[in-house]
């Protein structure tokens, strides 16, 4: 007798079980946020630690490449990416570039040419900097 109400007990736990729906795998994924359509999109802002880390790495792909081209490179302080006063004039304009915080800020740029004439103009040194940041590619000369 008591096998007998053992075995409905089971049969009524495992129909039970068996009715109850199951929890997916995965979470669905989320509506994508929308933002305001009259907001800019500007390379230069982060908004999450992952875009700040990524933006930071295009960076210093940034800093590599015009230092391959010509220019000197530059010198890391507390998160001041910058040329040295020493750098030799050799046509480049000199550049300082503050990191953004990495929960989110704005990266900020400036060039200044040393001397009468550089090999490329602070303007063009800026969109090819945001040009970078958005992983994008961009020729010095």
């Amino acid at each position: 007798m008591l096998r007998a109400w053992f075995s409905l007990l089971l049969l009524v736990l495992l129909a039970g079980c068996s009715l109850r729906p199951t929890a997916p795998a995965t979470p669905p994924p989320r509506p994508p946020v929308d933002l305001p359509v009259d907001l800019p999109v500007d390379a230069q802002n982060c908004l999450t630690h992952q875009e700040c880390t990524l933006k930071t790495s295009r960076t210093l792909l940034f800093v590599f490449d015009y230092a391959e081209a010509g220019a000197a490179l530059v010198e890391n302080e507390n998160r001041v990416l910058s040329t040295p006063a020493k750098a030799p004039k050799n046509g480049w304009p000199a550049i300082r570039i503050q990191l953004a915080d990495p929960e989110g800020g704005r990266f900020e740029f400036s060039s200044v040419c040393r001397q009468k004439r550089c090999r490329i103009k602070e303007a063009r040194l800026l969109n090819c900097y945001r040009s970078y940041l958005d992983g994008k590619a961009c020729r010095f000369r």
